[in-house]
């Protein structure tokens, strides 16, 4: 042992310090001790760290700025699209017949051509995922190892897929929009009465998964769960009697209390999960649309909020006898019970067109298909009428002569194709279109 040599350590004495060796090194051929060494090795880690980070650093910074390529990419394609979707609504509102036949055409041409590049942008897309690759010779530091290891960014494809809209888009649906509207039907699946009501049913939905969501403001006050055999399946508790309405996703709903004056979003598979909104008057009919709630307040108009109740803008219109919305990505649909008038306008509450047809009487519940023809419920007509997506034609679908008087509630569930019909005797009919 070097200590039984009396020997000092080199490293030290280089430094002017003296201190004895405990090891002999062969390869230098000089004592060291084991203070120098660890001081060393300490500085050395801390180097190859550094350059560990910093190769961290510009290869994280090296895929964020691929993605952002990309995002700015298709914040261009979203805007492409933005116009030509106001084009078309241009087009459908002032042109004739023919101009809106040709400029379909044109605008056909370019949309295609605008989402083939959305296309190959998304299958473009790869997914990244960082590894480090720790150098195994990290046990011989000083001599081998020059790197902790070197960070790997590995790139699979994304397999995103674009989902192509076959509703509410901005491209107009050619074939969907030209089929009449006089060749709907309405087969009847299932009647059924709502447990302890004799009242109007104020709301209904159906809901992907099959369950059936009822309000029921005017007779019981409960809002019921049932299946589409008409079971009853229970309960859902609620604060206040619910009024209106509305489809978030396959769990959440949107309900408002009418003169409570406020509204709560719930799970409807755990209740416990719900969030209050509050509004500043009666808050009757209620839409859901790309993260909005559309909700219609009276002695405000149409007031439109984020999913944590901050009012993000305000729609103008005289909202007297108006209970009933309907929403889609372009369009705002309302009913007017006082002037027996149905309404059609952008989101920013620009008129599109306005119906009114001595067959609806005091309309009441409206609800949108896939290709933005609409459903209205005719109270004292007593009947449900389809009226053509630019609101220039329409068809009664049922009367009081398919043995159902006072229709009231509806909804249209587009993925089933099937119309929940609500009434105000506190039954509600499954019809199936065709």
């Amino acid at each position: 042992m070097a200590s039984k040599l009396n020997i000092s350590c080199g490293s030290c004495r280089y430094e002017d310090i003296s201190k004895t060796a405990k090891q002999w090194c062969t390869i230098c051929e000089e004592g060291f001790c084991g203070e120098y060494t660890r001081k060393n090795l300490n500085e050395y880690l801390d180097k190859i760290e550094r350059k560990l980070l910093l190769d961290l650093k510009s290869k994280y910074g090296n895929c964020k700025s691929e993605i952002l390529k990309i995002l700015k990419k298709l914040r261009q394609i979203e805007k492409e699209v933005e116009k030509l979707r106001e084009e078309t609504l241009q087009m459908k509102r002032f042109a004739s017949d023919l101009q809106v036949f040709l400029g379909t055409c044109h605008l056909n041409k370019t949309m295609s051509k605008t989402i083939g590049s959305l296309k190959e942008e998304i299958r473009s897309c790869t997914k990244n995922r960082m590894e480090i690759d720790v150098n195994h010779a990290i046990s011989f530091l000083e001599n081998e190892g020059k790197l902790f290891g070197e960070i790997k960014v590995i790139e699979t494809m994304a397999n995103l897929q674009l989902k192509d809209a076959k509703t509410d888009q901005a491209q107009i649906q050619i074939h969907g929009y030209s089929q009449s509207i006089q060749n709907v039907n309405l087969k009847l699946k299932q009647k059924f009465d709502i447990k302890g009501s004799e009242q109007p049913i104020s709301g209904c939905l159906v809901l992907p998964d099959d369950r059936i969501i009822i309000a029921d403001y005017n007779g019981s006050g409960k809002l019921m769960e049932y299946n589409t055999n008409g079971q009853h399946i229970r309960d859902i508790p609620v604060s206040d009697r619910p009024d209106s309405l509305t489809l978030m996703d396959t769990d959440r709903i949107a309900v408002t209390y009418g003169e409570s004056e406020y509204l709560e979003i719930i799970n409807t598979k755990n209740t416990s999960e719900r969030k209050r909104v509050n509004c500043s008057d009666n808050c009757w009919g209620i839409s859901y649309q790309d993260q909005k709630l559309y909700v219609l307040v009276l002695q405000q108009g149409i007031v439109v909020m984020d999913l944590n109740g901050k009012t993000l803008n305000t729609i103008d219109i005289d909202v007297s006898g108006v209970y009933f919305i309907t929403t889609t990505s372009d369009r705002i649909y309302y009913t007017n019970y006082n002037s027996n008038t149905v309404h059609c306008c952008s989101m920013t509450g620009q008129e599109i067109w306005e119906f009114k047809d001595k067959s609806i009487s005091c309309p009441r519940g409206i609800s949108v298909d896939h290709n933005q023809n609409v459903f209205v419920v005719g109270e004292t007509s007593n009947n449900l009428t389809l009226i053509q997506h630019d609101g220039k034609d329409s068809k009664v679908l049922c009367t009081d002569r398919d043995g159902i008087k006072s229709h009231y509630a509806v909804n249209y569930n587009k993925q089933k194709k099937i119309v929940c019909l609500s009434y105000k005797d506190g039954s509600v009919a499954l019809y199936q279109v065709s």
